[in-house]
């Protein structure tokens, strides 16, 4: 079960809103929360000391705000990607949570902070836009069979309380042949539901409520056609699977709505 939340704070407006959720989901699973900001800068020991000060004070007046009285508060000094995946790691965290950080970048640069520390963190990621969080709904996740993206349902399910609804799609090329192409579809969605009985198992405990979709649409136009539709309040995705190299680039869908998040986005290696 979830026990562990870590906040990435850059002191900006952002990060507060993903103090929020944390404290939302904390409440929700009884879950701790610590809050890591990291200095990258290099300054002289007397002008550190009042730096790390004041850092502090925000970390501090963050969590007061959010009725987190029991909040380990962490200052770290270092390259932001590195020390947040390794404090996620020596923490053990569950869960990462972080703000848009600076998202007027967001479409104008490759290589941005969320995505290093989405492709080098360890443990699953949300990043949280909703600045008025609520107990999550609806959630929707892009489902194949992928070790990345079960990984993602299995956190969605950790962290969904009973009674939202959680959504797997899986986006299936039934071909051209109009006579085969329902069969096919049939077949992709009994496959997707002995995936979903394996992975609950494997989560255990008490589930979200479960429903699976078959489209013969594009993974992002089957997405986007979901989103507007149904609109869930969070979205679930699985990053590309690392291989012997670490991955250079996020996978194309995670890449594409962590630029354009439409809502609060959770993303699982």
């Amino acid at each position: 079960m979830p026990k562990h939340i870590l906040v990435a704070h850059d002191l900006s407006l952002e990060a507060d809103i993903a103090v929020r959720r944390a404290a939302q989901l904390a409440r929700e699973h009884d879950a701790s929360v610590s809050l890591l900001h990291v200095i990258e800068e290099t300054f002289p020991a007397p002008v550190l000391a009042r730096v790390k000060e004041a850092a502090d004070v925000a970390l501090q007046e963050s969590a007061r705000n959010n009725r987190l009285e029991q909040c380990q508060r962490l200052i770290r000094q270092g390259r932001a990607t590195a020390v947040i995946g390794a404090s996620a790691e020596t923490l053990r965290a569950d869960l990462l949570v972080i703000g848009a950080h600076h998202r007027q970048f967001l479409e104008s640069f490759d290589g941005t902070t969320l995505e290093q520390i989405i492709r080098t963190c360890q443990v699953p990621a949300l990043l949280a836009i909703a600045s008025e969080p609520q107990p999550y709904d609806r959630a929707l996740c892009a489902l194949d069979f992928s070790v990345g993206a079960c990984n993602a349902w299995c956190a969605a399910c950790a962290w969904l309380a009973p009674h939202a609804e959680l959504l797997a799609l899986h986006a299936y090329d039934a071909g051209r042949d109009a006579d085969k192409t329902q069969a096919r579809l049939d077949e992709q969605r009994a496959l997707l539901e002995q995936l979903i009985r394996d992975e609950s198992a494997r989560v255990g405990g008490s589930l979200p409520r479960l429903q699976c979709r078959v489209s013969p649409a594009a993974i992002q136009t089957a997405l986007d056609e979901v989103i507007d539709d149904w609109q869930p309040d969070l979205l679930v995705l699985g990053s590309r699977s690392r291989g012997a190299l670490q991955q250079a680039l996020l996978g194309s869908t995670a890449r594409y709505y962590l630029r354009r998040p439409p809502c609060d986005l959770l993303i699982s290696a």
